[in-house]
This record gives C-alpha cells, structure tokens and sequence, in this order.
C-alpha cells in the first residue's frame, strides 16, 4: 500500500536540494543571513534520499543481482542521455563527452549533482550481499553502530585535530561510510512498525527547536571549526543523524492527516522530483544569469524561480510516456 507521507518527504528533500543550491551564493562565513539559514537548512535533504532509497530496496523480499543491474542500467541510462543533451546544447564538441559522462558520477562535468548516482551505483553492486548480512535485527544494529562510531571519529579529527573537515579529500561519491550508514537506517526504519511510534508533546518541542536552531549552529561550526560553508561536510554530524530520523519518522506518521483531496497532487508532486532533482542545476545556471546573487534575499527569489521552472519541465517530460525512463531509477 503507497505511503504518501513517503511522497511528502520526497518532495521535502527535492526541495531542500534545489534550496542548497539556490541559496549558497547569499552568503559567506563573515555575513550570516537568511540564504545562510536557508542553505543549512537543507542539510537534511541529501540524507533522507539515501534513507528513502534504503527503506524501500532493503525491505523488497528478494534483490536478486538481476535486478540491481536493471536499477543500475536506468541509473547510466540518466547520466547519459542528459550529458549528452547538455553536450549537444553547449555544442562542446571539441570535448570527449565520455569524460563528461564519467566526471559527473565524481562531482564534475556539467551535472554535478550525479555524483548522488555514482555513490547509488556503488551501493546497488553490494546490496544483495548486504541484504544477507542484514539479515537479523542485531546485525543492523552492529552495522549502525560501526558506521555511527566511524563518523565520531571523523568528527573528532575535524573538530579538535584539523579544525577543517577532512572528508574535502573525499569526493562526496566514494564518502560511502556516510551513505551506507543512512542507507542502511533507512532500511531498519522499514522493518519497525514505526508508524505507531508515539512522540510526547516535550519530544515534539524539543525536536521542533533543535530543527529550528539547528541551520545556526551549523554556521557557526562552518565558521568556527570546519572553515568552509560547504553543507555536504555536516552529514556525518550527530545532530544531522538524529533530526534526519526524526524528520523521516515524522512524515511517515502524519499520512492519517492527509485527504482524499490531496492524493493525487501529493503523487504526481513526488513522481517529479527526480527530475527537478536532474534539470534543476541547468536553470539554476540560467537564472542566476539575470538575478544579482551578492543580495541574500534575492536567492529565495532565484529558489522559488528554479524550482517552478524545474518541475514545470519535468511535468512536460514526464507527461510524454517513452521520456519518463529519462526521470526514474
């Protein structure tokens, strides 16, 4: 049976990364303003992808290698067609467009967000060894706790050792102690009957200032102890860890409150967001071309902009049958 509060919270997380991105421009670590609180506060998004991808691959009752190799064929599928529209847009034909291809699984090339792809391709290649070891409530428990450890440290080492974070040698597609940690949470969440978690009025407001206070704190360990503004550095935090469960278990929860009304926008929203995730650093570009991106609140301008463009086209595409494989995995 769908769950639509797992359609809200894909279009929550499109949101939070179309915002990441929007907003990084306003700001910098000498002038915190709305684009900062903005931009940090899409943190959460990046997580809860790998979380949403984990709780519905890791619950399937069977993932057979013939499967993982269909996932992973839509996924180059993706990475090719689009690199090789923007190569022949661009007309960049004096360069290899193979390297373009490649260069976006590791954060480069003109679509740089499809290293998320490269770190799922990574993934897929070990799922169904991982669904066997997984096998047992206690060996989820172990996995998390092994992978929670390993970003402590990572965090130690940034916070009193380096004072800037050491995951920047990483390319963000091969950091896969952090995905597979939010990969496999993801997964554990689906095998509890977490829709009947309870949440007192206290955890409900203790939860919602955290959330609130949370994009602050997080400049200020941006400025203070990492140096850089870059958000993709706090994914290994505890306080990302915890207000990203809370924040899953949430929407999970409040599909009781949605009406019949609302179904089929809720549905057609989410099928979406995949491809405002693809087109939406293409008129990002676009856009901030013509909006001055040095005044902080002209990047929700350029936000709400980005994102109405991105999901008209995506609508357009989706609604044309053979092109929908160009916009899901």
């Amino acid at each position: 049976m769908r769950n639509l509060g797992l359609d809200l919270l894909k279009i929550f997380s499109c949101i939070g990364v179309v915002t990441l991105h929007s907003t990084m421009s306003g700001f910098n670590l000498e002038q915190y303003n709305i684009s900062a609180y903005l931009y940090y506060l899409g943190t959460y998004a990046i997580p809860l992808f790998f979380m949403l991808n984990g709780y519905f691959l890791l619950n399937k009752k069977k993932l057979p290698y013939s499967y993982v190799f269909n996932k992973i064929r839509g996924i180059l599928t993706i990475v090719f067609v689009w690199n090789m529209l923007i190569w022949v847009i661009k007309r960049d034909f004096n360069v290899n467009p193979l390297m373009k291809i490649i260069g976006s699984l590791l954060q480069k090339g003109y679509a740089y967000q499809f290293w998320f792809f490269g770190s799922l391709i990574i993934i897929y290649l070990t799922l169904p060894i991982v669904k066997k070891v997984l096998e047992k409530d206690y060996s989820y428990f172990v996995t998390l706790l092994i992978l929670i450890v390993i970003g402590i440290v990572i965090e130690m080492i940034n916070t009193f050792i380096f004072h800037k974070p050491i995951q920047q040698y990483v390319p963000q597609t091969f950091r896969l102690w952090t995905w597979f940690f939010y990969y496999i949470l993801g997964g554990y969440l689906g095998k509890k009957n977490i829709h009947e978690v309870k949440l007192t009025k206290f955890s409900k407001l203790i939860f919602s200032l955290l959330f609130i206070i949370s994009p602050i704190l997080l400049f200020y360990l941006a400025k203070n102890v990492y140096h850089s503004i870059l958000a993709e550095y706090f994914y290994d935090s505890i306080i990302v860890k915890l207000i990203s469960v809370v924040i899953f278990i949430i929407f999970i929860r409040i599909e009781k409150g949605i009406t019949l009304k609302n179904n089929e926008l809720i549905i057609m929203l989410s099928s979406l967001t995949m491809g405002v995730y693809i087109v939406h650093t293409y008129i990002l570009t676009q856009v901030m071309k013509y909006i001055d991106t040095s005044v902080g609140y002209n990047t929700i301008i350029i936000l709400i902009i980005t994102l109405s463009i991105s999901f008209f086209i995506s609508r357009i595409i989706w609604s044309i049958k053979y092109f929908r494989v160009l916009l899901k995995i």
